[in-house]
């Protein structure tokens, strides 16, 4: 994201709009600077990413959140991930979007979902081998405080079950919002 209208939440409670501009290395590193500049401003602040509790860009909130993957340099790094799921809930969904080069050297947009569990600092790609294979089985028993949800994952219920191969993207990121939804409304 390079110069676009952005509003920036800082921890400090301070909410800025103006213009944000993040760089990293590349899609598998680290955050490793932010610069803000706010409307009616010539030079831009620079921000660290651990004093952001958030942004809003292009109809969206984002929040800086750690994950912990293989195709992350040293399998962790901060990047901003859209909310997709309501940042309150105890199990959070996010996605991540760029471009990438395919095999046959052509651009591709790379959609990637990942996960918060409850209790955790980190997510976690939702292709990685703590969901899958045995979904219904490992995402249960992550999920076994709240029985009824848990039930509906193991028993493959329609709406709660997630195949790896024969799914497409959309179906299974379906899965999971039905999964969080129901999930982060358990009593």
């Amino acid at each position: 994201m390079g110069g676009q209208p952005a509003t920036l939440y800082l921890k400090n409670g301070n909410v800025l709009n103006g213009k944000l501009e993040i760089r990293s290395f590349d899609e598998f590193s680290s955050v490793q600077k932010i610069t803000f500049k706010e409307n009616g401003q010539n030079a831009g602040q620079w921000y660290l990413p651990s004093d952001i509790s958030g942004i809003y860009f292009n109809g969206a909130q984002y929040s800086l959140e750690l994950i912990q993957a293989m195709d992350m340099w040293n399998r962790r790094a901060y990047k901003f991930l859209k909310n997709i799921s309501p940042s309150q809930g105890n199990l959070q969904l996010f996605e991540d979007e760029y471009m990438q080069k395919n095999s046959f050297g052509n651009v591709e947009k790379v959609m990637k979902l990942y996960i918060k569990l409850p209790g955790n600092t980190e997510v976690f790609d939702a292709q990685s081998d703590r969901f899958v294979p045995r979904f219904n089985e490992k995402v249960s028993r992550y999920l076994a405080d709240c029985p009824s949800v848990s039930a509906k994952i193991l028993n493959k219920e329609k709406e709660f079950t997630y195949a790896f191969i024969n799914q497409g993207e959309t179906q299974r990121k379906q899965v999971w919002m039905n999964i969080a939804f129901q999930y982060n409304q358990c009593k």
